[in-house]
């Protein structure tokens, strides 16, 4: 016997141990030949080493697309949830589409005939009508209008790939907080609270529904986009608070020049004009319009100023670091330009001819220089980035 025959007989019983029930696969061969070549025995033919090598390759290329495919859902998913069906569609750019779409329906028919929805909204607590009527119920119609905007401006940022961008998270809570509120609002007026309120049983469900579409759209398209997590499977810390603290402490920095400033001024002011709306809405109505009379005036005053609050100021805000950017031109930027345009061109509309015919209060002037600058701002800076 030789002394190659030798090291065969002496490695077998270590192969059949090692692998005692290798199956007849194109796999085996590779393993055996492992087992020979560890051993230190030559193997003539190669085709073995071939095996092992392709076999590997197709390991380690399988291995790498898997990674990759996870890194891209945690990239965009940091939580590493997976999203459900719902999540799917509350924050797709299609869902932001149909919000655009739903708030500006419900911005045409408060702007076109008002006195009509208010005795859909108050029944019979909307007679006999009231002068503020027409011109609060219009007003009204310009926030329906802004979050359309708003929600124009976030489809925009879905299909480009940008909400996780600071500045769309900041608009996507801003829109889920000028919807809560006004569903709390319209929760504690509804007819089904008790005597005295002044929201008809019909209105409350309606508006119910279409806020509840908000709340749903907004929180998915900021949880799937969230480091810290709000989504419709796990409801993390809403960051709103510090973010907004965040915001605060940055608004004196205006790098971003004359725009950047301007659209801060506004948005400190909006917000001061919104929180008088909410803490003392009959002083604001006897300054502004001379009267305060009907509890629905009260009413629609608050949720006028709710949006003034949150949703508005985000858009002046965002606009803010669009113009240190230098981004104003895109897409998104200008869908909110054109929402705080049309916001200050309405409110001049409305108010102006009250101003002229010797009506509204004392403030009435400065109000109107509020969104006369918001006019000003908005349009130059649309004009000026027209063909960006």
């Amino acid at each position: 016997m030789t002394t190659q025959g030798l090291k065969c007989n002496a490695v077998a019983p270590i192969i059949k141990q090692t692998v005692p029930q290798a199956p007849r696969t194109p796999f085996a061969a590779p393993r055996q030949v492992a087992v020979f070549r560890n051993r230190g025995v030559a193997n003539p033919s190669g085709r073995g080493s071939r095996l092992v090598v392709t076999h590997a390759r197709n390991i380690n290329q399988e291995r790498g697309t898997k990674n990759a495919v996870k890194s891209s859902k945690q990239s965009r998913n940091p939580k590493g949830d997976r999203n459900g069906p719902i999540d799917e569609v509350a924050g797709s750019a299609n869902s932001y589409l149909f919000l655009a779409a739903l708030n500006a329906a419900a911005a045409l028919p408060l702007a076109v005939a008002p006195h009509t929805v208010a005795d859909f909204l108050f029944g019979s607590a909307a007679l006999p009508h009231d002068f503020l009527h027409e011109p609060l119920l219009r007003i009204l119609a310009l926030a329906f209008a802004g979050a359309s905007t708003a929600a124009a401006s976030l489809n925009l940022a879905a299909k480009r790939g940008q909400l996780g961008d600071s500045s769309f998270q900041r608009l996507n809570i801003a829109l889920l907080a000028a919807s809560a509120f006004n569903t709390v609002l319209f929760i504690s007026n509804a007819s089904t609270a008790g005597e005295g309120s002044v929201v008809s049983f019909s209105a409350f469900w309606v508006t119910l529904l279409a806020l509840g579409g908000t709340v749903l759209t907004a929180w998915g398209g900021y949880g799937k986009n969230s480091e810290t997590g709000l989504s419709l499977k796990r409801v993390g810390p809403l960051p709103a608070v510090k973010k907004y603290q965040d915001d605060l402490a940055d608004l004196p920095d205006n790098n971003g020049g004359l725009q950047a400033t301007l659209y801060s001024v506004l948005t400190v002011a909006l917000v001061a004009s919104g929180a008088l709306y909410l803490l003392q809405p009959h002083e604001t109505l006897e300054a502004f319009f001379a009267n305060s009379k009907g509890e629905e005036c009260v009413f629609t005053w608050r949720a006028i100023g709710g949006g003034l609050v949150t949703l508005l100021p985000a858009m002046t805000y965002t606009l803010r670091e669009g113009a240190k950017r230098g981004k104003l031109g895109e897409a998104p930027y200008k869908a909110l330009n054109i929402g705080v345009l049309g916001a200050g061109s309405g409110h001049l509309a409305i108010l102006t001819p009250i101003l002229l015919s010797g009506g509204g209060g004392p403030f009435l002037p400065a109000l109107l220089g509020l969104w006369g600058l918001g006019t000003a701002v908005s349009g130059s800076n649309l004009l000026r980035n027209g063909n960006a």
